[in-house]
């Protein structure tokens, strides 16, 4: 049974989330150079761990850069971690479904996108725009801790939170970069899907990959 929350205790409970990403394990393996850049740039990104962008093979480990500048100029991404599969699952528990979707756009309203280049520097855009949109039958379904929450591409239980009949998250995040005059959409997916794409002011468009399964560390 779902455990709700009154509308005051929103904001309490995203500090509480926004902590949650300080335990990032796997690695970018930056050099200390750019670590330090995009840390003066987002304080967040060191501790709370990134999301990392880059181009269809990239990854995490030595070859990151080797697959993160991308568009012209070149240029790579990190945003600092908004949240996981067990935040929204606890907001969907303790939370009506529009006061779970906004605390959703209000967690990813709170990363700093950083636009990193191959000479190390490092600069923070203004914050994003955001929208986030839970299914009400996978919200529902989320309410019950005892439910695994899956995709479920080959089969589903009927006692499993399966993406694939009720939908998934629909959580997108918009920047404007003063600095270019480009604009950076973020679609976020639990499921691999998670892209970033660059459009500049001639309306050229270059599509990023998303390491967004968990998240990252710089160094």
């Amino acid at each position: 049974m779902m455990r709700r929350l009154a509308a005051v205790t929103v904001f309490p409970l995203l500090l509480m989330l926004s902590a949650t990403g300080a335990d990032a394990r796997e690695r970018l393996h930056l050099p200390a150079a750019l670590v330090a850049a995009i840390t003066a740039a987002c304080p967040d990104c060191a501790t709370r761990g990134v999301i990392a962008c880059g181009d269809t093979d990239v990854r995490t480990g030595p070859k990151y850069l080797d697959h993160a500048f991308q568009g012209a100029p070149p240029r790579a991404y990190v945003m600092s971690w908004p949240m996981g599969d067990k935040d929204m699952r606890r907001l969907s528990e303790t939370l009506p479904l529009d006061a779970a979707n906004t605390a959703i756009a209000a967690a990813f309203a709170e990363m700093t996108l950083v636009a990193a280049t191959p000479d190390h520097g490092a600069r923070a855009l203004p914050a994003p725009k955001t929208s986030a949109a839970l299914p009400p039958a996978l919200h529902a379904c989320l309410a019950d801790p005892d439910k695994p929450w899956g995709c479920c591409a080959a089969g589903c239980g009927e006692d499993e939170c399966c993406e694939k009949s009720l939908g998934s998250p629909r959580i997108r995040a918009d920047w404007q970069d003063p600095e270019s005059a480009e604009s950076l959409t973020l679609r976020w997916s639990r499921n691999g899907g998670t892209r970033l794409t660059r459009v500049d002011a001639e309306g050229t468009k270059t599509s990023y990959a998303c390491l967004a399964w968990g998240p990252l560390r710089l160094d």
